[in-house]
């Protein structure tokens, strides 16, 4: 039987490094043993994260891991509520759950990210908040200063704490006005899973400024072992291994060709699309670097119901796509009981959201592809939305 053939273009091509650039340090851990449990690999990468960001950094075994623990360790009281948006992966609202306490969720605006006035009014009408998770959405960085001054003054209102957290899974890297994501916020928490643009096949960053935060997340990733097998606080098995650290630091050495790589690449792309159909590019503004982890368009409302057969067509001819993020998690079977209410944006947003295939090293050729596929698929759209519209009348 013949071999199942996958996609010409996939959605992502993960970036490695070479492996004469890592075989050395992986034959050194085999021949010594010390794969894991925090060694010397394991704190060089942690350095130079530091170094990289300007904060501290706990690396951990994914990201999900470090926003339980960073809630965990910031107290957050369990059984609060925790605001954060719907238009994300489903991590971030199991995490919530994961700390004990309950997802109270927050529109988005058109850019994906959460909308500023929906998370004011969400704060002043919602008893009991215990923390705000926000999310770098597709690598676009949310605006950190403004979302500070709105959770400021409902402190002041509450006369409380509100710790802010940002899931950055996506935004390793990317930039606001030259200011790196990562430093923002109690802390930020960034995925370096095989799908990211930084990436070390498996695992999780925390970043603050915050140096006591660090050491107790430090402690609990090892189940909350402060010395001599003595727990002194909550905690699991949140390692990350020596070689996920050795891939970890090779790629980082290599994010900034990457990125700049990647943002060619995406205004090459934009312009193909732009020219060829009427797909909306969700792009970064300007003084806004984002990794573009997820290179994604708007279908017009329109053909709203069109994004299956459009997805469909593309996988016809062997293009593979997603729609990131339908459904979201506000919809989803096991979260629908905390909705408490219609999210306008976000259930439009996710409708007419396709994430096209995107990475550092696609080609010229291979993004031309896309957006002529593009543009077929979306007259076909167009022909039948008219014949519906001739039937209607």
């Amino acid at each position: 039987m013949a071999q199942q053939q996958g996609p010409s273009i996939p959605l992502i091509k993960a970036d490695m490094p070479p492996m004469d650039a890592v075989q050395d340090a992986f034959r050194e851990i085999m021949a010594n043993g010390r794969i894991t449990n925090f060694g010397r690999y394991l704190q060089q990468f942690e350095g130079e994260i530091g170094e990289y960001l300007g904060t501290n950094a706990c690396c951990l075994s994914s990201a999900t891991a470090g926003l339980i623990m960073t809630m965990q360790a910031l107290d957050i009281p369990r059984g609060s509520r925790v605001v954060i948006p719907s238009f994300t992966f489903v991590a971030t609202a199991q995490a919530v759950l994961y700390a004990g306490c309950t997802p109270v969720f927050v529109d988005v605006a058109n850019d994906g990210n959460a909308d500023l006035d929906d998370l004011a009014r969400v704060l002043r009408g919602t008893p009991n908040v215990g923390a705000v998770i926000l999310v770098h959405m597709y690598g676009l960085p949310c605006r950190t200063d403004q979302v500070e001054t709105i959770v400021k003054l409902e402190e002041a209102r509450r006369n409380q704490r509100i710790p802010v957290l940002y899931d950055g899974a996506h935004a390793f890297g990317s930039s606001r006005n030259g200011v790196r994501v990562g430093g923002s916020g109690h802390a930020e928490i960034f995925s370096t899973s095989v799908t990211k643009v930084m990436t070390s096949v498996e695992g999780g960053i925390v970043s603050t400024h915050d140096t006591a935060l660090i050491e107790k997340l430090r402690k609990m990733r090892n189940y909350g072992i402060f010395a001599n097998y003595d727990a002194h606080f909550p905690g699991l098995n949140g390692k990350m291994s020596e070689f996920h650290a050795i891939v970890g630091i090779h790629n980082l050495r290599l994010l900034d060709a990457r990125l700049e790589a990647r943002k060619q690449k995406a205004a090459f792309y934009t312009k193909q699309i732009q020219a060829l159909t009427s797909f909306r590019a969700m792009t970064a503004p300007s003084g806004v670097l984002s990794t573009y982890k997820d290179y994604t368009i708007q279908l017009p409302p329109g053909l709203k119901s069109s994004r299956d057969a459009i997805m469909a067509s593309l996988a016809a001819r062997g293009i593979e796509t997603r729609a990131y993020f339908y459904p979201p998690v506000h919809e989803q079977k096991f979260f629908r009981s905390f909705a408490d209410r219609p999210l306008p944006m976000t259930e439009d947003l996710s409708r007419r959201v396709i994430t096209l295939p995107f990475s550092s090293t696609i080609t010229e050729p291979e993004m031309k592809t896309v957006a002529e596929a593009l543009a077929q698929a979306e007259a076909v759209a167009m022909k039948q939305a008219s014949k519906q519209q001739e039937v209607r009348a």
